[in-house]
């Protein structure tokens, strides 16, 4: 009896030991991990420091063609699930700049009458948003 009772402390102690080995092995790899992320991040810092001139050039081409793909794919969205009659590329916005011709209401369906020159609103329910249908 008293050999089994020294056996499971045996195997106490061993498990003890087991365990503590495990905790350490664990703590110094996240030890390393921490320490190896924060020289990475410090060498991404200290790159981004001396070069933030590229940073700043590329990022600004990246954010104009990101707007432009963003605005092609509004345009097909709305284009297409509200089944427009006329594709909004064809349509002028008041306030810009337009040919003279006839222009019809994307709302009311009133023919406007512009000179060439900054767009006005519709005449009947100042709607923004008119298709050039011709001089």
């Amino acid at each position: 009896m008293k050999k089994e009772a020294n056996n499971d402390l045996d195997l106490v102690e061993e498990a003890k030991k087991t365990l503590t080995g495990a905790k350490n092995w664990l703590l110094e790899d996240v030890e390393l991990m921490r320490a190896y992320w924060h020289d990475q991040m410090g060498y991404v810092e200290a790159w981004v420091d001396a070069n933030w001139h590229l940073v700043k050039d590329e990022s600004e081409e990246l954010l104009e063609d990101l707007d432009r793909r963003e605005d092609a794919a509004l345009l097909w969205l709305v284009n297409h699930a509200n089944n427009n009659p006329v594709p909004l590329e064809r349509c002028s916005v008041a306030g810009k700049e337009a040919q003279s011709g006839r222009y019809i209401c994307m709302d009311c369906g009133h023919e406007n009458t512009h000179e060439a020159g900054v767009l006005d609103t519709c005449e009947v329910c100042h709607y923004g948003v008119l298709y050039f249908q011709g001089e």
